[in-house]
């Protein structure tokens, strides 16, 4: 049901975030998340790779925890095995303190970057997207200014809102992805030399 919180499952162990560097990986659990339960033929799919690849990533996710067996299927006589993420929401743990967080957390986040542009280079090149109105589907933004601590819990917020809005499972309509990226900029300041200016309230 839209607007019910999914359950959330925080991906903190070492193995789970080094498996999640590979940009196929993100996919599966990206694309799991979305549509559900489904075989390895649908995900293929859905995915637009070969189905023999997909079995590696899935079984590199599954033996971290990250993906798991939801049953099987009779399809033309044959049985049909089916794979569905740990938890229909899924949450990267940060700590940025530990080394090895940080390194990992960094790697799928350069990870996910890069897929996002060439999901984004290959759809405009293409051209079937449709780029203005109410209906627009494809979308590349920065801006920057200064946030309160009031405007940033708000944009937590709506980033929340359009996560659960974008990853509730559901067949019918077209396969999106959403990339965000928030991160402070006071850091170019402290290099440059220069003071904070602003006060958050």
């Amino acid at each position: 049901m839209k607007g019910k919180k999914a359950e959330s499952y925080l991906i903190r162990k070492p193995e789970q975030i080094r498996a999640l560097a590979a940009a196929a990986r993100q996919e599966v659990i990206d694309v799991l998340a979305s549509v559900g339960t489904v075989s390895v033929a649908a995900l293929a799919a859905i995915m637009g790779r070969p189905a023999d690849a997909l079995y590696f990533h899935l079984r590199a996710l599954m033996k971290v925890g990250l993906v798991k067996k939801a049953g099987e299927r009779a399809v033309g006589g044959r049985r049909e095995a089916l794979f569905c993420a740990a938890a229909p929401e899924m949450r990267l743990h940060y700590a940025p303190k530990d080394a090895a967080n940080r390194k990992g957390v960094t790697a799928i986040v350069s990870s996910m970057l890069r897929l996002g542009t060439r999901d984004f280079v290959r759809v405009f090149e293409r051209g079937d997207v449709n780029v203005s109105g109410a209906s627009r589907e494809l979308w590349a933004l920065r801006t920057t200014g200064r946030l309160s601590l009031a405007q940033i819990a708000k944009i937590n917020q709506a980033i929340q809102e359009l996560k659960l809005e974008v990853s509730q499972p559901q067949r019918g309509g077209r396969l999106y992805g959403l990339t965000i990226l928030l991160t402070p900029l006071d850091h170019r300041e402290r290099k440059s030399g220069k003071k904070r200016k602003g006060v958050r309230k």
